[in-house]
């Protein structure tokens, strides 16, 4: 049994991805946590063969920074970056952080049982590019994580976030209102 960490936030897509994993004889969900924040924490507590990280978790986690530090920690962990986001910087980003793999939920492509299969037995598996989605009139592949956050805080809160230096209301390609 391959021991399995699943960090995700939206109850929809955790019990998605249990679901598929039930489904298999070969996966075993050994801890699940809503927070990127707390999976190194859990590798250390838990024999964790995989994790399957999403991107944006609870309290402004990234899950691709996670993925860096637990690869520097415990590099024989395999970690899947599984996300329904499409902005034009998050391959790099994930392959930048040591990911071993890349997995596109909600968008049509190959199964998540088959990416989890085929990156145990060591092979890397990332998409050739980034799916095309429109926000609004906009390709999503012109959007970048930063814009994306500012724009998921507008729509949660109906009010802006705080911005990471590096990320102004100003540099965006479009108008919030």
């Amino acid at each position: 049994m391959i021991n399995v960490l699943l960090v995700e936030d939206r109850k929809m897509s955790r019990d998605s991805i249990i679901g598929y994993m039930k489904a298999s004889d070969c996966y075993r969900l050994v801890a699940s946590t809503p927070n990127a924040g707390m999976a190194e924490m859990l590798c250390m507590q838990n024999k964790i063969d995989l994790i399957l990280m999403d991107v944006c978790t609870e309290n402004n986690e990234d899950g691709i920074e996670a993925t860096a530090v637990i690869k520097r920690h415990f590099p024989s962990i395999k970690v899947i970056i599984v996300t329904g986001m499409t902005t034009v910087d998050l391959l790099s980003r994930a392959r930048a952080a040591g990911a071993d793999s890349f997995w596109y939920k909600e968008i049509e492509g190959e199964e998540l049982i088959e990416v989890m299969n085929r990156t145990m037995n060591g092979e890397s598996i990332y998409p050739d590019k980034t799916p095309l989605i429109k926000i609004g009139n906009m390709p999503s592949t012109e959007v970048t994580s930063c814009e994306l956050k500012v724009l998921d805080g507008w729509w949660r809160e109906n009010r802006m976030p705080p911005l990471l230096p590096s990320c102004t209301s100003a540099s965006l390609p479009f108008a919030i209102m």
